[in-house]
């Protein structure tokens, strides 16, 4: 526990903007619940008045402190935790320095979030889907080896749900295969394998800021790498091809060159790009939520932890499994109905959701199910029997660091009234 992290969170929790009583509409126990406050509306308000907006000094003081938590090289921040992912699978293919070819294969599990799949996709590369695990919610190695081919050359492992990958074998795996590794981990901020922060494994990771993830800037995201050569390389593909804001100046002419077949380096364009960059205001929020993080994180598994001992004295659903080396950064609590809930989960999520209880499903559930898979070619959702099961049987309910111990103690009490009002009564219909 970092003693200065808990202290911000605490004088937040004790100090919070309470917000208004409609915000979630119906649902006393929703997704999430802001965990922002004065802090950080005061840091942005003073990005506005002071004209400070534009991607500046701000931006570059939160990517050295983001990149000091995980223990990484460098980081560079991006207008969302997709367009992080984008850039992972941009930087394989940089025209100046490219590591893969178009058509090669990218290994990605089905059942992630969208974008996991897109980036590659749109980077030229072809995505093969790999079936999980229903009882870690994360690749399953076994099919992972199946699915190998001679045209397989990465591997986008995804921490879904706050949960890690066994990263002792998924790092065995690509160098036994001779495959590059990039993480997302957007779900995942805080967790850890044998003590060292997810995004240290590959070549670089991604992370999302969304308001409803371990720490916001409301949109924005990171990627993490571990070497000057690529992180260079990402900031051009941030920003247009720009050579501007790289830690590694360019050589070339200053303003007012007298020659005019010399490009000034104001406006220096070095390779291809995007426009991912993020605003001042979204990295003065990030650095006052930094300060609360590791207290935000340690509340969230307090919370987990709480509802996981409920979960394992129930017969009728089940939680992800961690490995033993790994350790969660829970991003909110999924179930995996079994037993004689199995095939009641329509009926159990309207009932939840009639009782005030926000549900979701599983990110995508199964991709293969998903009406753009047929971008990825010929696919056939049963060939995922993992997947497939989370897609019929899975779905997962809120966890913010806001939630009071009494929330989760009525949470506890109205699953026990939805599989008493939901299962039970066809239960007894069938013996009947």
């Amino acid at each position: 526990m970092n003693p200065d992290s808990q202290k911000a969170f605490e004088a937040w929790m004790d100090d919070h903007l309470e917000p208004a009583a409609s915000e979630f509409g119906r649902y006393w126990y929703p997704l999430t619940v802001p965990t922002f406050g004065r802090d950080e509306i005061a840091a942005a308000m003073d990005c506005l008045v002071n004209y400070r907006t534009s991607m500046g000094a701000l931006t570059r003081e939160f990517e050295t402190q983001f990149a000091r938590y995980i223990g990484c090289h460098d980081a560079v921040m991006v207008n969302s935790g997709s367009s992080a992912d984008l850039l992972l699978a941009y930087n394989l293919v940089n025209p100046l320095n490219p590591r893969l070819e178009a058509g090669d294969e990218v290994l990605v599990p089905a059942v992630t979030w969208p974008t996991q799949i897109w980036s590659p996709l749109m980077a030229g590369l072809k995505v093969t889907l790999v079936d999980v695990d229903p009882e870690t919610l994360n690749v399953d190695f076994d099919d992972m080896r199946r699915r190998l081919t001679p045209k397989t050359k990465c591997v986008f492992a995804v921490h879904l749900m706050g949960n890690p990958i066994d990263m002792k074998l998924m790092k065995q795996f690509c160098e036994e295969h001779g495959l590059l590794l990039i993480e997302d981990c957007c779900e995942s901020l805080g967790s850890k394998y044998d003590g060292n922060h997810v995004g240290n494994f590959g070549l670089g990771g991604s992370f999302s800021f969304f308001f409803s993830h371990h720490m916001t800037t409301m949109e924005g995201g990171m990627v993490t790498c571990h070497n000057e050569d690529d992180a260079d390389a990402l900031r051009v593909l941030r920003a247009h091809g720009w050579s501007r804001g790289l830690q590694t100046p360019t050589t070339g002419s200053q303003s007012g060159s007298a020659n005019p077949s010399v490009v000034d380096d104001r406006y220096r364009f070095v390779n291809w790009g995007f426009n991912l960059r993020p605003t001042e205001l979204q990295a003065a929020f990030g650095l006052e939520q930094l300060k609360k993080l590791d207290g935000m994180n340690d509340r969230r598994r307090e919370l987990a932890a709480r509802f996981e001992s409920y979960a394992e004295s129930q017969s009728w659903f089940g939680s992800f499994e961690t490995p033993v080396a790994g350790e969660a950064s829970p991003f909110a609590l999924p179930l995996l109905l079994k037993g004689d809930a199995v095939g009641s989960r329509t009926e159990l999520l309207a009932h939840l959701e009639e009782a005030g209880v926000e549900t979701r499903p599983v990110v995508t559930g199964n991709f293969a199910r998903q009406p753009a898979a047929s971008l990825l070619g010929p696919v056939d959702p049963t060939d995922y029997p993992g997947a497939e099961w989370v897609h019929e049987q899975g779905f997962y309910l809120g966890l913010s660091p806001m939630m009071d111990d009494l929330k989760i103690e009525r949470l506890i009490r109205t699953l026990d009234e939805a599989y008493a009002a939901v299962v039970r009564p066809t239960q007894v219909r069938k013996v009947a």
